[in-house]
């Protein structure tokens, strides 16, 4: 979501497409765990069209590249990507845009996360914790608001990313500055699945 503010805010580029990459029942998103019509609920609180490409983690590339296609064809050259520092990602993002033609935006790479999640913050970005990695965090952290105390109380964590780059936690942006209104929810219950603790939201 900071990667979109960023791009909007300095008007370099035109959005006019999100992209999220769905499970093949085609009623989640993929690693978050919440539900498809949360994120287009999300989107169009934004007032940016979506595309959900449904895939499983094999065919993965070839979906995404489906859904890059797609957008091609409407005119989009470019794509925005929110990776800070894991080499790899951006490595695997650069060869499947280059296959495919278009340019990557990297708008937070290399910035210190501590200062990218207090500049969220300090936007008023509105999101809370909809699943954490059991390796890094108890499920204590599921559902927490992101907020100084988050950031506060994570600091105190030995070897965790405030960002959640090395995927210790998942989050969902429900208000913000780039938001005509907040996105609806209720919390559902909590759930373990894959050394995961996820919060269902609907």
């Amino acid at each position: 979501m900071l990667a979109l503010y960023r791009v909007l805010h300095e008007k370099q580029h035109a959005v006019s497409h999100l992209v999220n990459m769905c499970d093949v029942d085609g009623l989640h998103s993929r690693s978050h765990g919440l539900k498809k019509h949360l994120i287009a609920r999300q989107a169009s609180a934004i007032g940016i069209e979506i595309v959900q490409q449904e895939t499983d983690i094999k065919n993965y590339e070839a979906n995404f590249k489906l859904a890059i296609d797609r957008l091609k064809r409407l005119g989009v050259t470019g794509g925005i990507f929110g990776d800070i520092y894991l080499q790899p990602h951006r490595d695997w993002i650069e060869r499947v845009c280059a296959e495919m033609e278009i340019q990557p935006i990297f708008p937070l790479w290399n910035h210190l996360t501590i200062e990218l999640v207090n500049e969220f913050i300090g936007l008023g970005f509105k999101t809370l914790t909809v699943s954490v990695n059991h390796q890094f965090l108890f499920q204590s952290w599921l559902g927490r608001e992101i907020d100084n105390g988050f950031v506060n109380d994570i600091l105190k964590l030995e070897g965790i990313d405030p960002c959640a780059e090395n995927g210790e936690y998942h989050s969902f942006v429900y208000d913000g500055p780039l938001f005509k209104s907040a996105v609806p929810f209720v919390k559902v219950n909590e759930y373990y699945r894959d050394n995961h603790w996820f919060l269902e939201l609907n």
